[in-house]
Protein backbone atom coordinates (compact mmCIF):
# COMPACT_ATOMS: atom_id res chain seq x y z
CA UNK A 1 0.00 0.00 0.00
CA UNK A 2 2.84 2.34 0.88
CA UNK A 3 4.57 1.56 -2.48
CA UNK A 4 1.38 2.32 -4.43
CA UNK A 5 0.95 5.63 -2.63
CA UNK A 6 4.55 6.56 -3.37
CA UNK A 7 4.17 5.83 -7.12
CA UNK A 8 0.99 7.89 -7.31
CA UNK A 9 2.74 10.74 -5.56
CA UNK A 10 5.67 10.64 -7.98
CA UNK A 11 3.34 10.62 -11.01
CA UNK A 12 1.39 13.60 -9.64
CA UNK A 13 4.61 15.50 -9.10
CA UNK A 14 5.75 14.77 -12.67
CA UNK A 15 2.47 15.98 -14.13
CA UNK A 16 2.62 19.13 -12.02
CA UNK A 17 6.19 19.81 -13.18
CA UNK A 18 5.19 19.35 -16.83
CA UNK A 19 2.31 21.76 -16.42
CA UNK A 20 4.65 24.43 -15.07
CA UNK A 21 7.25 24.13 -17.89
CA UNK A 22 7.20 26.65 -20.77
CA UNK A 23 5.02 25.52 -23.67
CA UNK A 24 7.99 25.26 -26.06
CA UNK A 25 9.81 22.83 -23.79
CA UNK A 26 6.74 20.75 -23.06
CA UNK A 27 6.07 20.25 -26.78
CA UNK A 28 9.66 19.75 -27.95
CA UNK A 29 8.77 16.71 -30.08
CA UNK A 30 10.12 16.66 -33.67
CA UNK A 31 7.83 18.38 -36.16
CA UNK A 32 5.85 16.09 -38.47
CA UNK A 33 7.79 14.80 -41.48
CA UNK A 34 6.89 13.57 -44.94
CA UNK A 35 8.84 11.41 -47.37
CA UNK A 36 10.33 12.54 -50.67
CA UNK A 37 12.26 10.25 -53.04
CA UNK A 38 15.66 11.76 -53.73
CA UNK A 39 16.47 9.35 -56.57
CA UNK A 40 19.88 7.91 -57.40
CA UNK A 41 22.79 8.97 -55.22
CA UNK A 42 26.31 9.38 -56.56
CA UNK A 43 29.46 11.41 -55.91
CA UNK A 44 27.79 14.21 -57.83
CA UNK A 45 24.51 13.79 -55.95
CA UNK A 46 25.47 12.73 -52.40
CA UNK A 47 23.02 12.04 -49.60
CA UNK A 48 22.06 15.36 -47.99
CA UNK A 49 23.07 15.58 -44.31
CA UNK A 50 20.44 15.69 -41.61
CA UNK A 51 19.68 19.31 -40.74
CA UNK A 52 20.18 20.58 -44.29
CA UNK A 53 17.38 21.81 -46.48
CA UNK A 54 16.17 20.26 -49.69
CA UNK A 55 17.27 22.22 -52.75
CA UNK A 56 14.70 24.79 -53.75
CA UNK A 57 12.08 23.30 -56.00
CA UNK A 58 13.25 19.69 -55.58
CA UNK A 59 9.78 18.20 -55.80
CA UNK A 60 8.71 20.64 -58.51
CA UNK A 61 11.76 19.92 -60.67
CA UNK A 62 11.20 16.22 -60.25
CA UNK A 63 7.56 16.66 -61.21
CA UNK A 64 8.59 18.36 -64.42
CA UNK A 65 10.44 15.18 -65.42
CA UNK A 66 7.31 13.08 -65.32
CA UNK A 67 5.38 11.30 -68.09
CA UNK A 68 7.31 10.11 -71.16
CA UNK A 69 11.08 10.43 -71.64
CA UNK A 70 12.42 12.65 -74.42
CA UNK A 71 11.29 11.38 -77.79
CA UNK A 72 13.76 8.87 -79.19
CA UNK A 73 15.29 9.75 -82.56
CA UNK A 74 17.42 7.78 -84.96
CA UNK A 75 20.41 10.00 -84.22
CA UNK A 76 19.96 9.56 -80.46
CA UNK A 77 19.66 5.79 -80.83
CA UNK A 78 22.88 5.58 -82.81
CA UNK A 79 24.70 7.95 -80.46
CA UNK A 80 23.79 5.74 -77.49
CA UNK A 81 25.45 2.65 -78.97
CA UNK A 82 28.67 1.39 -77.48
CA UNK A 83 30.96 -0.70 -79.63
CA UNK A 84 31.90 -3.68 -77.57
CA UNK A 85 30.12 -6.23 -75.41
CA UNK A 86 31.62 -9.68 -75.00
CA UNK A 87 28.88 -12.33 -74.79
CA UNK A 88 28.25 -13.54 -71.26
CA UNK A 89 28.21 -17.12 -70.08
CA UNK A 90 25.01 -17.79 -68.15
CA UNK A 91 25.20 -19.10 -64.58
CA UNK A 92 24.66 -22.81 -64.01
CA UNK A 93 21.39 -22.07 -62.22
CA UNK A 94 19.95 -20.46 -65.33
CA UNK A 95 19.19 -23.82 -66.91
CA UNK A 96 20.58 -25.37 -70.08
CA UNK A 97 21.99 -22.96 -72.59
CA UNK A 98 21.16 -23.37 -76.24
CA UNK A 99 23.82 -25.08 -78.30
CA UNK A 100 25.33 -22.95 -81.05
CA UNK A 101 27.49 -23.79 -84.02
CA UNK A 102 30.23 -21.36 -83.02
CA UNK A 103 32.74 -21.76 -80.20
CA UNK A 104 31.50 -18.73 -78.22
CA UNK A 105 28.03 -18.82 -76.63
CA UNK A 106 25.90 -16.24 -78.35
CA UNK A 107 23.69 -13.87 -76.40
CA UNK A 108 20.57 -15.40 -74.93
CA UNK A 109 18.31 -14.06 -72.16
CA UNK A 110 19.32 -15.31 -68.73
CA UNK A 111 20.00 -12.57 -66.18
CA UNK A 112 18.08 -12.35 -62.91
CA UNK A 113 18.15 -9.71 -60.17
CA UNK A 114 20.28 -12.12 -58.16
CA UNK A 115 22.78 -12.45 -61.00
CA UNK A 116 22.88 -8.66 -61.51
CA UNK A 117 23.32 -8.04 -57.80
CA UNK A 118 26.17 -10.54 -57.49
CA UNK A 119 27.95 -9.58 -60.72
CA UNK A 120 27.45 -5.86 -61.22
CA UNK A 121 26.62 -4.15 -57.93
CA UNK A 122 30.25 -3.83 -56.85
CA UNK A 123 31.92 -2.90 -60.13
CA UNK A 124 30.52 0.59 -60.61
CA UNK A 125 28.72 -0.37 -63.81
CA UNK A 126 25.54 1.47 -62.85
CA UNK A 127 23.02 0.74 -65.60
CA UNK A 128 24.10 -0.91 -68.83
CA UNK A 129 23.37 -3.69 -71.30
CA UNK A 130 25.52 -6.72 -70.53
CA UNK A 131 24.95 -7.89 -74.09
CA UNK A 132 22.16 -7.70 -76.68
CA UNK A 133 19.64 -9.61 -74.57
CA UNK A 134 20.63 -8.90 -70.96
CA UNK A 135 20.64 -5.65 -68.99
CA UNK A 136 21.57 -4.85 -65.38
CA UNK A 137 21.28 -1.77 -63.20
CA UNK A 138 22.57 -1.36 -59.65
CA UNK A 139 22.39 2.00 -57.91
CA UNK A 140 22.19 3.48 -54.40
CA UNK A 141 19.11 5.59 -53.68
CA UNK A 142 17.61 7.66 -50.88
CA UNK A 143 14.32 8.78 -49.38
CA UNK A 144 14.40 12.00 -47.33
CA UNK A 145 12.09 12.82 -44.44
CA UNK A 146 11.52 16.57 -44.34
CA UNK A 147 9.55 18.77 -41.99
CA UNK A 148 7.13 21.53 -42.95
CA UNK A 149 10.09 23.91 -43.29
CA UNK A 150 11.76 21.67 -45.88
CA UNK A 151 14.51 20.66 -43.48
CA UNK A 152 15.86 17.12 -43.65
CA UNK A 153 15.12 15.33 -40.37
CA UNK A 154 16.12 11.84 -41.48
CA UNK A 155 16.67 9.52 -44.44
CA UNK A 156 16.41 5.95 -45.60
CA UNK A 157 19.12 4.78 -47.98
CA UNK A 158 18.86 1.58 -49.96
CA UNK A 159 20.23 -0.31 -52.94
CA UNK A 160 18.16 -0.97 -56.04
CA UNK A 161 18.91 -3.63 -58.64
CA UNK A 162 17.05 -4.20 -61.89
CA UNK A 163 17.47 -7.08 -64.32
CA UNK A 164 16.27 -6.60 -67.89
CA UNK A 165 15.82 -9.44 -70.38
CA UNK A 166 15.11 -9.36 -74.07
CA UNK A 167 13.36 -12.30 -75.65
CA UNK A 168 13.66 -14.68 -78.57
CA UNK A 169 10.21 -15.62 -79.78
CA UNK A 170 8.16 -12.57 -78.74
CA UNK A 171 8.15 -8.79 -78.93
CA UNK A 172 8.48 -8.41 -75.14
CA UNK A 173 11.19 -7.07 -72.83
CA UNK A 174 11.05 -7.89 -69.12
CA UNK A 175 12.29 -5.85 -66.14
CA UNK A 176 12.43 -7.11 -62.54
CA UNK A 177 13.56 -4.87 -59.66
CA UNK A 178 14.32 -5.31 -55.99
CA UNK A 179 15.24 -2.80 -53.27
CA UNK A 180 17.36 -3.96 -50.34
CA UNK A 181 20.03 -2.92 -47.79
CA UNK A 182 17.67 -0.38 -46.19
CA UNK A 183 19.34 1.85 -43.58
CA UNK A 184 17.51 4.47 -41.52
CA UNK A 185 19.05 7.61 -40.03
CA UNK A 186 17.46 10.34 -37.91
CA UNK A 187 13.69 10.76 -37.82
CA UNK A 188 11.90 8.34 -40.14
CA UNK A 189 8.33 7.28 -40.67
CA UNK A 190 7.05 3.73 -40.20
CA UNK A 191 7.95 1.74 -43.33
CA UNK A 192 4.33 0.74 -43.87
CA UNK A 193 3.33 4.42 -44.15
CA UNK A 194 5.98 5.50 -46.69
CA UNK A 195 5.11 5.23 -50.35
CA UNK A 196 7.88 3.92 -52.64
CA UNK A 197 6.91 2.68 -56.08
CA UNK A 198 8.28 2.19 -59.58
CA UNK A 199 6.81 2.81 -63.00
CA UNK A 200 7.95 2.82 -66.63
CA UNK A 201 7.31 5.05 -69.63
CA UNK A 202 8.38 4.75 -73.25
CA UNK A 203 8.80 6.75 -76.44
CA UNK A 204 9.77 5.68 -79.95
CA UNK A 205 10.23 6.77 -83.54
CA UNK A 206 9.28 5.54 -86.98
CA UNK A 207 11.86 4.81 -89.67
CA UNK A 208 11.90 3.66 -93.29
CA UNK A 209 11.96 -0.05 -92.43
CA UNK A 210 8.36 -0.44 -91.39
CA UNK A 211 8.74 0.76 -87.81
CA UNK A 212 6.01 0.43 -85.24
CA UNK A 213 6.97 3.19 -82.78
CA UNK A 214 4.39 2.31 -80.13
CA UNK A 215 5.58 0.40 -77.06
CA UNK A 216 3.26 -0.49 -74.21
CA UNK A 217 4.00 -1.04 -70.51
CA UNK A 218 2.21 -3.47 -68.21
CA UNK A 219 3.24 -4.56 -64.74
CA UNK A 220 3.08 -3.86 -61.04
CA UNK A 221 5.25 -2.52 -58.25
CA UNK A 222 5.27 -2.67 -54.45
CA UNK A 223 3.93 0.63 -53.11
CA UNK A 224 5.49 0.96 -49.65
CA UNK A 225 8.94 0.71 -48.11
CA UNK A 226 7.60 -2.10 -45.92
CA UNK A 227 6.65 -4.15 -48.98
CA UNK A 228 10.12 -3.73 -50.51
CA UNK A 229 11.77 -4.59 -47.19
CA UNK A 230 9.79 -7.82 -47.05
CA UNK A 231 11.34 -8.95 -50.35
CA UNK A 232 8.59 -7.99 -52.80
CA UNK A 233 9.76 -7.18 -56.33
CA UNK A 234 8.49 -5.01 -59.19
CA UNK A 235 7.84 -6.82 -62.45
CA UNK A 236 7.16 -4.94 -65.69
CA UNK A 237 6.87 -5.90 -69.33
CA UNK A 238 7.45 -3.59 -72.31
CA UNK A 239 5.81 -4.97 -75.44
CA UNK A 240 5.10 -3.94 -79.00
CA UNK A 241 2.31 -5.42 -81.07
CA UNK A 242 3.22 -6.40 -84.59
CA UNK A 243 1.35 -4.11 -86.96
CA UNK A 244 0.89 -4.48 -90.68
CA UNK A 245 2.38 -1.14 -91.67
CA UNK A 246 4.11 -1.00 -95.04
CA UNK A 247 3.95 -4.46 -96.70
CA UNK A 248 7.21 -3.67 -98.52
CA UNK A 249 9.14 -3.64 -95.20
CA UNK A 250 7.98 -6.61 -93.13
CA UNK A 251 10.55 -6.45 -90.32
CA UNK A 252 8.02 -4.41 -88.29
CA UNK A 253 10.62 -2.78 -86.09
CA UNK A 254 9.69 -0.92 -82.90
CA UNK A 255 12.37 1.27 -81.35
CA UNK A 256 11.72 2.64 -77.88
CA UNK A 257 13.46 4.39 -75.05
CA UNK A 258 12.38 2.80 -71.77
CA UNK A 259 12.45 5.08 -68.74
CA UNK A 260 12.38 3.65 -65.21
CA UNK A 261 10.89 6.06 -62.67
CA UNK A 262 10.22 6.16 -58.94
CA UNK A 263 8.35 8.31 -56.45
CA UNK A 264 7.42 8.73 -52.80
CA UNK A 265 4.85 10.80 -50.88
CA UNK A 266 5.99 14.36 -51.64
CA UNK A 267 7.03 13.71 -55.24
CA UNK A 268 4.42 15.33 -57.42
CA UNK A 269 5.82 13.46 -60.40
CA UNK A 270 8.21 10.61 -61.17
CA UNK A 271 11.97 10.70 -60.54
CA UNK A 272 13.94 9.33 -63.51
CA UNK A 273 16.19 6.45 -62.41
CA UNK A 274 17.42 4.58 -65.49
CA UNK A 275 16.90 4.73 -69.24
CA UNK A 276 17.77 2.26 -71.96
CA UNK A 277 16.82 1.65 -75.58
CA UNK A 278 15.09 -1.52 -76.74
CA UNK A 279 14.14 -2.83 -80.17
CA UNK A 280 11.50 -5.33 -81.20
CA UNK A 281 11.26 -6.91 -84.64
CA UNK A 282 9.41 -9.58 -86.57
CA UNK A 283 12.10 -10.38 -89.15
CA UNK A 284 11.03 -13.78 -90.49
CA UNK A 285 14.46 -14.47 -92.08
CA UNK A 286 15.98 -14.64 -88.57
CA UNK A 287 14.10 -17.77 -87.68
CA UNK A 288 11.71 -16.99 -84.78
CA UNK A 289 8.44 -15.14 -84.55
CA UNK A 290 9.80 -11.87 -83.22
CA UNK A 291 12.46 -10.89 -80.72
CA UNK A 292 13.59 -7.99 -78.55
CA UNK A 293 17.11 -6.72 -77.84
CA UNK A 294 18.79 -3.87 -75.99
CA UNK A 295 19.90 -1.71 -78.88
CA UNK A 296 22.52 0.27 -76.93
CA UNK A 297 25.04 -2.45 -77.83
CA UNK A 298 26.37 -3.25 -81.27
CA UNK A 299 26.23 -6.89 -82.20
CA UNK A 300 29.76 -8.33 -81.97
CA UNK A 301 30.97 -11.42 -83.83
CA UNK A 302 33.47 -13.16 -81.54
CA UNK A 303 33.29 -16.60 -83.13
CA UNK A 304 36.48 -16.55 -85.21
CA UNK A 305 39.90 -17.01 -83.61
CA UNK A 306 43.26 -17.53 -85.28
CA UNK A 307 43.99 -20.45 -82.96
CA UNK A 308 40.86 -22.43 -83.92
CA UNK A 309 41.76 -25.06 -86.56
CA UNK A 310 38.18 -25.03 -87.86
CA UNK A 311 38.28 -21.37 -88.98
CA UNK A 312 41.84 -20.16 -88.39
CA UNK A 313 42.52 -19.30 -92.05
CA UNK A 314 39.40 -17.16 -92.38
CA UNK A 315 40.16 -15.57 -89.00
CA UNK A 316 43.69 -14.68 -90.11
CA UNK A 317 42.35 -13.23 -93.35
CA UNK A 318 39.93 -10.95 -91.50
CA UNK A 319 42.60 -9.97 -88.98
CA UNK A 320 45.02 -8.99 -91.74
CA UNK A 321 42.34 -7.07 -93.62
CA UNK A 322 41.45 -5.10 -90.49
CA UNK A 323 44.96 -4.44 -89.20
CA UNK A 324 47.12 -4.34 -92.34
CA UNK A 325 44.85 -3.72 -95.34
CA UNK A 326 47.80 -2.69 -97.53
CA UNK A 327 49.04 -6.29 -97.45
CA UNK A 328 45.83 -7.69 -98.93
CA UNK A 329 44.65 -8.30 -102.49
CA UNK A 330 43.61 -6.48 -104.61
CA UNK A 331 46.17 -3.76 -104.09
CA UNK A 332 45.04 -0.18 -103.69
CA UNK A 333 46.81 2.95 -102.51
CA UNK A 334 45.42 4.10 -99.15
CA UNK A 335 43.31 1.00 -98.77
CA UNK A 336 41.08 1.15 -95.67
CA UNK A 337 38.84 -1.81 -94.89
CA UNK A 338 35.95 -1.23 -92.43
CA UNK A 339 34.73 -3.36 -89.53
CA UNK A 340 37.58 -3.04 -87.03
CA UNK A 341 36.43 -2.30 -83.49
CA UNK A 342 37.29 1.26 -82.51
CA UNK A 343 37.23 2.49 -86.09
CA UNK A 344 33.69 3.84 -85.89
CA UNK A 345 33.03 2.02 -89.17
CA UNK A 346 30.85 -1.02 -88.49
CA UNK A 347 29.77 -3.48 -91.15
CA UNK A 348 26.05 -3.59 -91.98
CA UNK A 349 24.06 -6.72 -92.64
CA UNK A 350 22.57 -6.98 -96.13
CA UNK A 351 19.81 -9.55 -95.63
CA UNK A 352 18.99 -11.80 -98.58
CA UNK A 353 15.42 -10.50 -98.94
CA UNK A 354 13.76 -9.55 -102.19
CA UNK A 355 11.73 -6.74 -100.63
CA UNK A 356 14.87 -4.65 -100.04
CA UNK A 357 15.86 -4.26 -103.68
CA UNK A 358 19.06 -2.34 -102.93
CA UNK A 359 20.43 -4.92 -100.47
CA UNK A 360 19.32 -7.83 -102.64
CA UNK A 361 21.27 -6.34 -105.53
CA UNK A 362 24.24 -5.49 -103.29
CA UNK A 363 24.71 -9.15 -102.40
CA UNK A 364 24.75 -10.06 -106.10
CA UNK A 365 27.23 -7.27 -106.83
CA UNK A 366 29.42 -8.42 -103.93
CA UNK A 367 29.62 -11.92 -105.35
CA UNK A 368 30.38 -10.70 -108.88
CA UNK A 369 33.13 -8.32 -107.72
CA UNK A 370 34.60 -10.95 -105.41
CA UNK A 371 34.72 -13.58 -108.19
CA UNK A 372 36.44 -11.16 -110.55
CA UNK A 373 39.04 -10.37 -107.89
CA UNK A 374 39.58 -14.07 -107.18
CA UNK A 375 40.24 -14.75 -110.87
CA UNK A 376 42.80 -11.97 -110.90
CA UNK A 377 44.43 -13.43 -107.77
CA UNK A 378 44.72 -16.91 -109.35
CA UNK A 379 44.44 -16.67 -113.16
CA UNK A 380 45.12 -20.39 -113.52
CA UNK A 381 42.02 -21.28 -111.52
CA UNK A 382 41.09 -22.21 -107.99
CA UNK A 383 43.83 -24.17 -106.19
CA UNK A 384 42.91 -27.73 -105.24
CA UNK A 385 41.04 -27.95 -101.92
CA UNK A 386 40.72 -24.19 -101.68
CA UNK A 387 37.93 -21.61 -101.90
CA UNK A 388 38.13 -17.87 -102.33
CA UNK A 389 37.21 -16.02 -99.14
CA UNK A 390 36.26 -12.34 -99.05
CA UNK A 391 36.14 -9.65 -96.39
CA UNK A 392 33.99 -7.66 -95.78
CA UNK A 393 31.51 -10.51 -96.04
CA UNK A 394 29.34 -10.89 -99.12
CA UNK A 395 26.36 -10.48 -96.75
CA UNK A 396 27.26 -6.88 -95.90
CA UNK A 397 26.64 -3.48 -97.43
CA UNK A 398 30.42 -2.90 -97.38
CA UNK A 399 31.28 -5.95 -99.52
CA UNK A 400 33.30 -5.91 -102.73
CA UNK A 401 30.29 -4.81 -104.75
CA UNK A 402 30.34 -1.40 -103.05
CA UNK A 403 32.95 -0.53 -105.65
CA UNK A 404 35.41 1.45 -103.54
CA UNK A 405 38.14 -1.19 -103.60
CA UNK A 406 38.25 -1.46 -99.79
CA UNK A 407 37.97 -5.23 -99.57
CA UNK A 408 40.19 -8.31 -99.62
CA UNK A 409 40.11 -11.78 -101.18
CA UNK A 410 42.24 -14.78 -100.25
CA UNK A 411 42.24 -18.51 -101.00
CA UNK A 412 41.68 -20.60 -97.88
CA UNK A 413 40.97 -24.25 -97.18
CA UNK A 414 37.46 -25.12 -98.41
CA UNK A 415 36.36 -26.70 -95.13
CA UNK A 416 37.60 -23.66 -93.23
CA UNK A 417 35.64 -21.33 -95.49
CA UNK A 418 32.45 -23.43 -95.31
CA UNK A 419 32.55 -23.67 -91.52
CA UNK A 420 33.10 -19.93 -91.16
CA UNK A 421 30.16 -19.25 -93.48
CA UNK A 422 27.88 -21.54 -91.49
CA UNK A 423 28.88 -19.92 -88.22
CA UNK A 424 28.23 -16.46 -89.62
CA UNK A 425 24.74 -17.41 -90.83
CA UNK A 426 23.96 -18.88 -87.40
CA UNK A 427 25.35 -15.83 -85.64
CA UNK A 428 23.13 -13.40 -87.56
CA UNK A 429 20.10 -15.31 -86.30
CA UNK A 430 21.28 -15.85 -82.74
CA UNK A 431 22.28 -12.20 -82.25
CA UNK A 432 19.13 -10.97 -84.02
CA UNK A 433 20.98 -8.83 -86.56
CA UNK A 434 18.33 -7.34 -88.82
CA UNK A 435 18.66 -5.99 -92.34
CA UNK A 436 20.98 -2.93 -92.58
CA UNK A 437 22.02 -3.19 -88.93
CA UNK A 438 25.62 -2.45 -87.95
CA UNK A 439 27.95 -4.93 -86.28
CA UNK A 440 31.66 -5.62 -85.66
CA UNK A 441 33.73 -8.78 -86.18
CA UNK A 442 36.47 -9.11 -83.54
CA UNK A 443 39.15 -11.70 -84.21
CA UNK A 444 40.70 -13.54 -81.27
CA UNK A 445 44.25 -14.78 -81.08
Amino acid sequence: MKRTSALLGALSAALLLTATLPATAATAAKPPVKAVFGGITSPGNPVLPIGSRLPAGLTESRAAATAAPPTLTKAAEEAAKTEISRPLTPPATAGPHAAFAGPVPHSTPFVTVKWCRENTDTDGSGAMPMDRFNWCAGRDSVIYYVDTEGQVQGNTTFRMTTAGRGDKGSRKTFFTSEFYNFKDSGVVLPAALVRLELSYSTSGYSDTDGSNPACHVVGNSPTTVAAWRSGSTAVFEVNSTKEEGNPATPDRVSRCTVNQQGRSDLNLGWVTLHSTNVRADSAAYLGVAGATIFSDKYAVLWDYTRSDPDVNEVAQHIYDAQTNPGSTFPTKAGKSIPGRIGSGRPLHYAANVVWDVEMYQRRKDNTTAKNNACKALSPSGTPVGKECDEYPFASTMEGAGLGDGNFSVRYVTASDNNTAGQWLATWYKDERVINREGFYPIIGG
